[in-house]
């Protein structure tokens, strides 16, 4: 990608950031808190109206709302001057992750990069909201919260961005947010300004306890062996004299060990995944600076609009990360007891209408997504004697947020917040502990996903509340005991200046996403399906895995009859459509299903891709068998019979993405 057109791009977004946190101050008078709510607010509005009528893929809003930022950035240029730290802050948690994002920026199918980016394309067709299921056309995507995809989607429409780009610099928007809020909230909490540094470091450099333990117990410890210590690498992996007697303190005779991952904030800043926990961490770092604004702020005004807030938050993260709905709620919502407790006055009815705003913003999407959640609900169970986390495991995990809160307890300062403070986190490690959601895995894994969603959040809280007041205490205790907790933890960021060092930079710079796949004809496979009308696509070498199918169709912009079968059946629930479109879809390559031009028909499909993996099929017994509707366009042919190319249907297909239902 031309560094030219990126940094314009970049100069755009910027430009228009600046200017919705100068209108937000208009009502926020905290710069930091209205330079990230401002975007949320103008977000939720768009996500709002676009539920009523799309906007198109490139709404004709650019310029003006760039002049508009123009003219709020000249009014306001003094405030800007007086906060160039927030906007140093920012930009750099940006350029952080862009660091990372241009220099690994494949989207491919790793994790959950594949379908984020499906889910952002499906929002960037600008059509009547619920967006469609790109996915497994002709549904519509009401199953999933995708705000932050929304979000992504609307920065490249208003930018004429490309996905993979919208993608990408979506993704460093909320690393810049979460680096403004977090250095915010720590400051707000610590005036000692070497505390400031190591406090923000720690979380946003740095691993879990896990990270120590890795080096002390394992030869050869990488990134992964933190990442993944509990149920993995400390029982699989090469573990040390020392790494073996705790592994074997840690082992349960008879039972497989639980994989419970812990997954940091550094991480998933450099990652790849535009997964919802970025949002997730977003509104964590929100609700704590107000917080942290809260305890010291006298004005009433200034107080309610902190509330108002403070309430929205909840709300918001239904549509942002339901998975810490629950955390995000016990928080908040054990903030307001505290003020009642307390004897404040002013807090529930600028709370509660804070919450009710965001909740009748949302109202049109939450009618969609309820239903659905509701219809593949993922029950909260007890955690069973055999799940729980073994006794050292937690300890060599949480021990630095461990010792963080019990050197609160000396903490004198301000000590009816402490104490709220302790309790509030406490409860949360308790319920991470005893309760979890039980979602599509079992046995060994049953804790997988809620310990990867809920421990790093619950981590990154108690830094950046206790952690920051200790740091800032008038006690050497509380402030050289959380040094020596949080400084070791700093080994991560070794971890990742190794793996940003030795990772393979071959698509560095290539935005798209797609520079992982490598074979020209497929290359321009993907050329000339993004230059064809819209349509369904299909695609071979689906399973219920991650696999590359049905990367071509993703990139070339098109719809898909499926995606991944697995992920569609987690997102909507057991569904036999789902199953019977993989096994007809096979059927169609094989040569075996009946009628395939009626079946093809039938589905609405525009595009059927003939890939290199799909030269073991019979070419010739599928061309005869569509020839009538279906022109084949051909891309690549060698002398031993080897094809590359693609069908498309001649006449016109009728829209295959419904104004109502699905």
């Amino acid at each position: 990608m031309s560094l030219v057109f990126l940094g314009l791009a970049i100069a755009a977004l910027w430009i228009n950031l600046w200017g919705a946190a100068l209108a937000a101050q208009r009502w926020i008078a905290d710069y930091p808190v209205a330079r990230v709510t401002g975007v949320i607010a103008a977000g939720l509005i768009c996500f709002f109206l676009e539920h009523f009528a799309g906007w198109g893929p490139r709404p004709p809003l650019l310029p003006f709302t760039t002049a508009a930022s123009v003219w709020l950035i000249w009014r306001g240029r003094s405030v800007l001057r007086e906060n160039w730290a927030t906007e140093a802050q920012f930009g750099a948690g940006f350029l952080y992750c862009l660091a990372w994002r241009y220099t690994f920026p494949d989207i491919d199918d790793s994790g959950e990069k594949m379908p984020n980016l499906a889910m952002i394309e499906g929002y960037m067709r600008g059509t009547r909201l619920p967006a469609p299921d790109v996915w497994l056309a002709p549904y519509r995507q009401n199953f999933y919260y995708s705000f932050q995809h929304y979000g992504a989607s609307f920065l490249g429409r208003m930018l004429d961005l490309r996905p993979g780009v919208s993608y990408h610099l979506a993704y460093c928007t909320l690393a810049g947010f979460i680096t403004v809020l977090s250095c915010t909230c720590i400051a707000r909490f610590c005036s000692w300004s070497p505390g400031r540094w190591i406090g923000a470091l720690s979380l946003l450099l740095g691993g879990s306890g896990a990270v120590v333990a890795a080096h002390v117990l394992l030869h050869h410890a990488g990134m992964f062996d933190s990442l993944r210590f509990l149920g993995g690498s400390i029982v699989h992996g090469t573990p040390n004299a020392l790494g073996r007697d705790a592994a074997s303190l840690m082992a349960t005779p008879g039972v497989n060990p639980r994989d419970l991952p812990m997954e940091p904030v550094s991480y998933v800043l450099t990652n790849g995944d535009y997964h919802p926990p970025l949002m997730g961490y977003v509104l964590l770092a929100l609700a704590t600076t107000l917080i942290a604004s809260l305890a010291g702020e006298t004005d009433a005004r200034r107080r309610a609009v902190y509330h108002a807030l403070l309430g929205a938050t909840v709300p918001i993260a239904l549509i942002c990360n339901a998975w810490v709905f629950p955390l995000q709620l016990v928080l908040v919502g054990g903030w307001f007891v505290y003020r009642a407790v307390s004897g404040d006055r002013g807090y529930l009815v600028p709370g509660l209408a804070g919450a009710a705003a965001a909740i009748a913003l949302e109202y049109p999407y939450l009618i969609e997504f309820t239903q659905q959640a509701i219809s593949n609900n993922v029950p909260f169970h007890l955690t069973q004697s055999t799940d729980h986390t073994p006794w050292l495991g937690w300890i060599l995990t949480f021990w630095p947020v461990a010792g963080i809160m019990l050197l609160s307890l000396f903490n004198r300062d301000r000590r009816s917040l402490t104490i709220f403070l302790i309790s509030i986190w406490a409860v949360e490690l308790v319920l991470t502990e005893w309760v979890y959601a039980h979602d599509e895995y079992s046995k060994a894994w049953i804790r997988f996903n809620t310990t990867l969603k809920w421990w790093p959040w619950v981590y990154a809280g108690i830094v950046l509340t206790l952690g920051a007041r200790n740091l800032g205490s008038s006690s050497r205790l509380c402030r050289v005991g959380t040094l020596v907790l949080l400084i070791p933890t700093l080994a991560f960021a070794y971890d990742l200046g190794v793996q940003f060092e030795t990772a393979d930079k071959g698509s560095m710079g290539k935005l798209d996403g797609n520079a992982w796949i490598k074979d020209p004809a497929v290359r321009d496979m993907i050329t000339e399906l993004g230059s064809r009308p819209d349509g369904v696509s299909v695609e071979s070498g689906l399973a219920f895995t991650n696999t590359e199918s049905p990367a071509t169709t993703l990139f070339g912009g098109k719809l898909s009859l499926l995606g991944w079968p697995w992920h569609e059946t987690t997102w909507r629930g057991p569904s036999y459509e789902i199953k019977e479109r993989e096994a007809q879809i096979d059927a169609f390559y094989d040569g075996t299903i009946q009628d395939p031009l009626k079946w093809l028909l039938h589905n609405n499909v525009t595009y059927v891709l003939w890939l290199p993996r799909d030269n073991r099929y019979k070419f010739r017994t599928i061309f005869d068998q569509i020839k009538s509707r279906y022109f084949w366009h051909s891309l690549y042919s060698d002398d031993s019979g080897i094809l590359v190319g693609f069908w498309e249907r001649t006449d016109r297909v009728p829209d295959a993405v419904p104004t109502a239902g699905h």
